[in-house]
């Protein structure tokens, strides 16, 4: 089977609903299979650009789209109480008809709980509360009565209704390979996806997922493995540089050269004129990832979507 081309959007960068839907159109209409977004309330780096919450957009999302699957990567489990995102994707994915796919994560961003007032406890709490709320929402989507009690949630013959419109539905944990995160992935996800890592990393990433799966008992071919980074790709080195350049601004980094801004892209991402990047992005194929979240930074930069699949992703599985 053919990897999955899938659109990742970093709008708390700024851009309007208008902007980010024109991506997402233009993006089903290349042929991307899924177009998620990620779940920040605060801009990364720059001054605040306005951000759009992301459950109401990728409601609205749902409504104007027809085929392409949407999603976060990743909701950080900070930000709601489960048995209220339960809903919230309910909700979704009943509007989208059965399009939906979440992505769960611990929260990483310190400076956006801090300025807004949400609790960042250490990484040891969020991750155990990572774990109870995954249990709830899947326990909740089932329809039946759920009553819970951990450390960190309690529920008393909660329902949820209505289920789902997919069983099951698909559920995304991200992580670099870390115990915890792959057992809970072995346990509820549809998918484990990395970011931040070469393809070296990718691959030894993606073992650990599957060593996860076989210690559960679990099927390792079971639980889809994916990278998630930037790609910035260009017929030649002329439009590469103005992209380049662009890209600083969207990334908050107005000020760096094109050459800075490669560099920086070229540790962990994708990047160069159609040859150079289809060879990174093969490596990171040959690597296990069966998904590929290629994050463009520019909503207003539509050819590029097309050439990414029409130029780039070919010439890697040539």
């Amino acid at each position: 089977m053919p990897p999955l081309i899938r659109l990742m959007l970093e709008p708390q960068q700024g851009g309007t609903y208008a902007q980010m839907l024109r991506a997402v159109r233009a993006a089903e209409e290349a042929g991307f299979d899924a177009a998620f977004r990620s779940d920040h309330l605060l801009t990364i780096g720059g001054p605040p650009q306005p951000a759009l919450e992301a459950w109401t957009t990728l409601a609205a999302l749902s409504r104007d789209t027809s085929r392409i699957r949407l999603g976060t990567l990743v909701t950080p489990l900070t930000f709601r109480h489960p048995a209220v995102l339960a809903r919230e994707i309910v909700t979704v994915d009943e509007l989208s008809g059965g399009r939906l796919e979440v992505g769960v994560g611990t929260g990483w961003f310190e400076a956006e709980h801090t300025s807004l007032g949400i609790p960042f406890p250490p990484l040891r709490e969020r991750t155990d509360r990572l774990h109870e709320a995954v249990e709830v929402m899947t326990r909740l989507w089932t329809g039946r009565p759920v009553s819970y009690s951990g450390q960190h949630y309690r529920l008393d013959s909660a329902v949820a209704l209505p289920r789902p419109v997919q069983d099951p539905l698909p559920l995304l944990v991200g992580g670099h390979g870390g115990r915890r995160s792959t057992q809970l992935a072995a346990r509820f996800a549809a998918e484990y996806n990395t970011t931040s890592t070469d393809p070296a990393g990718a691959a030894e990433t993606f073992a650990k997922a599957r060593g996860a799966c076989s210690e559960a008992g679990r099927d390792p071919a079971t639980l889809h493995t994916s990278w998630m980074g930037t790609v910035l790709v260009a017929r030649d080195e002329a439009m590469l540089r103005r992209r380049l350049e662009r890209l600083a601004v969207w990334s908050g980094t107005p000020g760096a050269s094109p050459d800075e801004v490669r560099g920086r892209i070229e540790a962990h991402g994708v990047v160069g004129v159609y040859e150079q990047a289809a060879e990174k992005l093969r490596a990171y194929l040959d690597a296990g990832a069966e998904r590929v979240y290629a994050r463009l930074w520019d909503l207003d930069d539509l050819d590029q979507f097309s050439e990414v699949v029409t130029e780039v992703l070919p010439r890697a599985t040539a």
